[in-house]
């Protein structure tokens, strides 16, 4: 996780390499791996939405979910990663087709974006619900997808891995692969909600899903690789800036979703809050982010990001907190990716002579 994709360092004494060294360097060799353990452990384990807990109370089911979540995220992540290095595109590509894997894993496979009964959506699933689709769920869902199962982890790995950016992770037989899996695991989940909901979209919902995937598809294909880069070349944002929005975008989505639902404020005007907040703390980081030099600040936002969901994961396990394991190695993962992209300005701050000094020794 350094700047530098060679041999990892040595540890302090000179001796062999410690344990931690050589999980990175086994992970650097890996970086399909590396983004494996980044989706899903992001949106689903650090937040407790699969409960790592499971591997100790029923491990079958760990296991089942486990391949589940791989199948989907992972190979959603991969493809879309290969889809930018292949075509040549830039973010606003990959947030285009984080819409399209998100409309397929909660549309056609967990089918929360339709289902008025789904335990996930609660009081969503019929608040907002019109002609056949939960619309103020769908609004933040969709976009927790672009961000924490697509965005975050591409975006990591490039950090982590600097060497693979660019670079392709997959040849023709691994793209195959890859979308049998999400094919297959998309199927699964559907036959699953049906046997514990015995629910199903109908041909319409479907029909309207694949057509909406696609839309996405194209659309993210014939965008100008440039269409959603930052204005400027060098970022303006400060690190605390970044990181609050990273770390208070869903807060807000999550009080605009389930804290008007019994007044008297309409869905379509939720929707629109949420859109309006959306599009405003996305403009403010493209405007302020820079093109270059800015690693730094994608660490900070990331950090808030995630930070977000272990604060969520360890509130919803208070009596049983089992996602501090996974919070300290979360924690250990940002230090040292904040020590390998340090904030210039700090940087520059610490090697400043002393007042009344030059930069090369005392004048008198």
């Amino acid at each position: 996780m350094t700047r530098s994709s060679g041999p990892t360092r040595p540890n302090g004494s000179g001796g062999a390499p410690t344990v931690e060294t050589r999980i990175v360097a086994y992970l650097r060799a890996r970086p399909i791996l590396c983004l494996a353990i980044l989706t899903p452990g992001i949106p689903e384990y650090l937040s407790t939405s699969s409960p790592v807990l499971a591997l100790v109370t029923n491990p079958a089911f760990f296991f089942l979910q486990l391949a589940i979540n791989v199948g989907q995220y992972t190979a959603g992540a991969l493809l879309i990663r290969e889809a930018m290095i292949r075509w040549h595109k830039g973010w606003g590509s990959v947030l285009l087709l984080g819409l399209a894997y998100g409309v397929t894993e909660e549309g056609l496979g967990d089918n929360t974006l339709f289902n008025t009964n789904h335990a996930a959506d609660g009081v969503l699933g019929s608040f907002g619900h019109w002609v056949g689709v939960n619309w103020v769920w769908a609004t933040a869902v969709l976009a927790f997808h672009v961000i924490f199962s697509i965005g975050l982890p591409i975006l990591l790995l490039s950090l982590a891995l600097p060497a693979t950016r660019g670079r392709s992770l997959l040849g023709r037989r691994g793209l195959v692969v890859a979308l049998a899996s999400l094919a297959a695991t998309t199927a699964t989940e559907t036959l699953i909600v049906y046997n514990q909901f015995h629910f199903w979209m109908g041909p319409y919902l479907l029909i309207g899903s694949g057509i909406t995937i696609a839309a996405l598809v194209v659309a993210a294909y014939r965008l100008p690789r440039n269409s959603w880069a930052p204005p400027s070349e060098r970022p303006s944002a400060r690190s605390w800036e970044v990181g609050a929005i990273g770390f208070l975008f869903f807060p807000i989505a999550f009080v605009l979703e389930y804290g008007f639902t019994s007044g008297p404020v309409p869905p379509a005007v939720i929707i629109l809050g949420e859109l309006v907040i959306f599009g405003l703390l996305f403009e403010r980081i493209r405007r302020r982010i820079g093109r270059t030099q800015n690693e730094y600040l994608l660490v900070d936002l990331a950090f808030g990001s995630v930070l977000w969901q272990a604060v969520f994961g360890v509130l919803l396990t208070l009596g049983l907190p089992f996602t501090l394991p996974l919070v300290a190695i979360t924690l250990l993962f940002f230090f040292r990716l904040q020590r390998a992209y340090p904030d210039p300005a700090s940087a520059a701050e610490r090697n400043r002579p002393p007042t009344g000094t030059s930069g090369v020794g005392d004048t008198g």
